[in-house]
C-alpha cells in the first residue's frame, strides 16, 4: 500500500539541515570540473563547472527558502533539532555549503573574467562572514554536544566531526580568496592566508581527535548501525579538504612572505618556500591517512551490508563531499607535483564521483515527488536531554519513597 503523500506544510516542518549536504556535493563537483588535470582551461570543462554552479544556486535558494519557512513556521523547530545528537550536527553544513558557492563564482571570475575587482571583493565579504559562522558552528555544537546531548561512545557514529570540518573547508575557501587577492591587494591577501591557517589548524587538531576516537568505536563497539553507517565516508572531508588547503595556503605564503618581508628580513623568500614545503608534506602525509580512512570506512560499510540492506535515503549524499575533496587533493598534487600518477587519480576519482552524485540525483526526484525523503529524526524519536534525565531520575526516587512502606 503507497504511503500517504505529505502537504507542502508537513514537508516544511520535516525539512532538516541535511539538505545542505546536497549544496556541498554538487558544489564540490563544480570545484572538481574546474581542477580536471587534463583538458585544463577547456571550454567543456568550463561550461560544466558553470552548470553545476548554477544548479547549485538554484538548489542553494530552494533549500534556504524552505529552511527559513520551517523556523519561521515552527519556531520550536530550532531547539528540538539543536537538542537530537544527530540532526544537530548538520546545521555546519549551511557555512560548508556556502563556502563551495564561494569558490565556484570565484572561479568564473577568475576563469571567465566574470564582473571586476568589486565582484571579488564582495566574494571576500562573505567569506568573512562565513567564517564567522563556521567559528560559530564549530565551538557553538561543541559547546551543545558538551552541555545538551546525550553521546556516548557506543552510539558514537563519524557525525560527530562535522561541526570541525566547517573552519577546515572555510579555510581552503579563503586561501583560493586570498590567492586571486594577491594581484590587487598583498595585504588583503596576507592576512586572509593568515586567518585561514590558523582556522585550518583549529579545525583539524579537533578533527583529528575526534577521528581517534572514532576509530576507538570500531574497535570496541564495531561499526553504527544503518541509519549512520555512511557516515564513515564523512572522515575523508578533514584530511581531503585538509590537505588542499594546506597546499593552497602554503602556496600563497611563498609568495606573500618575501614581498612583505624581503626588506627587512633576508631570508623572507627562503622561510616562503621552506613553509610550503611544510605545508606540501602535511598534505601529502593527509592523503595517506586518506587513503587509510578509505580502507577503514569501505570495511564498516561491508561490515553492516552483508547483515542487512542500507535503505536509501538523504544520508547517501554525505558520501559526495568527502570523497569529492580527496579527489581535490589528489588532484592538487598532481598539479604541485607534476605527477602523472595523480593527474590519472584524481581524473578517475573525479569521475567516480560524478557518477555516484548522477546515480543520487536521478534516485532522489522520485522520493522528493512522492515526499517520502521528508522525514525529521528530531520528531520521530524523543531523546531526553542530560537535565530532562536527571529530573526523571529525581521524581522516579521520590516516587519510589512515597510507595515504599515506613
Amino acid at each position: 500500500m503507497p504511503c500517504r503523500r505529505q502537504s507542502l506544510r508537513e514537508c516544511v516542518r520535516n525539512f532538516t539541515p541535511a539538505w545542505f549536504t546536497i549544496i556541498m556535493g554538487t558544489g564540490v563537483i563544480s570545484a572538481l570540473a574546474s581542477r580536471f588535470p587534463f583538458g585544463a582551461g577547456s571550454i567543456a570543462l568550463e561550461v560544466i563547472s558553470l552548470m553545476f554552479f548554477f544548479l547549485n544556486l538554484f538548489l542553494f535558494v530552494i533549500i534556504c527558502g524552505m529552511t527559513v519557512a520551517r523556523y519561521w513556521l515552527y519556531p520550536e523547530m530550532w531547539n528540538k533539532m539543536l537538542s537530537h545528537p544527530g540532526q544537530g550536527l548538520f546545521v555546519g553544513a549551511f557555512p560548508m555549503g556556502v563556502a563551495t558557492l564561494i569558490n565556484s563564482a570565484l572561479t568564473a571570475h577568475q576563469d571567465w573574467s566574470f564582473a571586476g575587482t568589486g565582484f571579488l571583493y564582495t566574494l571576500w565579504a562573505f567569506w568573512w562572514a562565513d567564517m564567522a559562522i563556521s567559528f560559530l558552528c564549530a565551538f557553538g555544537m561543541l559547546l551543545t554536544m558538551m552541555t545538551t546531548h546525550d553521546h556516548s561512545l557506543p552510539k558514537m557514529a563519524c557525525v560527530w566531526v562535522l561541526p570541525m570540518v566547517t573552519l577546515i573547508v572555510a579555510s581552503s575557501c579563503g586561501g583560493l580568496l586570498a590567492n586571486a587577492l594577491i594581484s590587487h591587494s598583498t595585504y588583503h591577501a596576507l592576512i586572509t592566508t593568515a586567518v585561514s591557517l590558523t582556522a585550518l589548524i583549529m579545525g583539524f587538531s579537533l578533527a583529528l581527535m575526534i577521528l581517534t576516537v572514532y576509530l576507538t568505536r570500531l574497535i570496541l563497539h564495531g561499526p553504527p548501525d544503518t541509519s549512520l553507517i555512511l557516515s564513515a565516508f564523512i572522515t575523508l572531508g578533514p584530511v581531503g579538504q585538509g590537505g588542499f588547503s594546506f597546499l593552497i595556503n602554503g602556496e600563497n605564503l611563498s609568495i606573500l612572505l618575501p614581498v612583505h618581508l624581503g626588506e627587512t628580513f633576508p631570508h623572507a623568500a627562503l622561510t616562503g618556500e621552506l613553509l610550503y614545503s611544510a605545508c606540501f608534506c602535511a598534505a601529502w602525509i593527509l592523503w595517506s591517512m586518506g587513503i587509510a580512512w578509505l580502507m577503514i570506512s569501505l570495511i564498516s560499510v561491508y561490515a553492516v551490508a552483508r547483515e542487512q540492506q542500507i535503505p536509501f535515503s538523504l544520508a547517501y549524499w554525505g558520501l559526495i563531499f568527502p570523497t569529492g575533496v580527496f579527489g581535490l587533493l589528489s588532484e592538487q598534487l598532481g598539479l604541485v607535483l607534476d605527477s602523472p600518477f595523480f593527474n590519472y587519480f584524481g581524473a578517475i576519482w573525479c569521475i567516480i564521483v560524478l557518477i555516484i552524485w548522477i546515480i543520487l540525483f536521478v534516485k532522489t526526484i522520485p522520493i522528493v515527488w512522492d515526499t517520502s525523503i521528508f522525514v525529521a529524526p528530531c520528531l520521530s524519536t524523543s531523546q531526553p536531554t542530560p537535565v530532562e534525565k536527571q529530573s526523571e531520575h529525581s521524581s522516579s526516587e521520590g516516587s519510589s519513597n512515597l510507595q515504599s512502606p515506613a
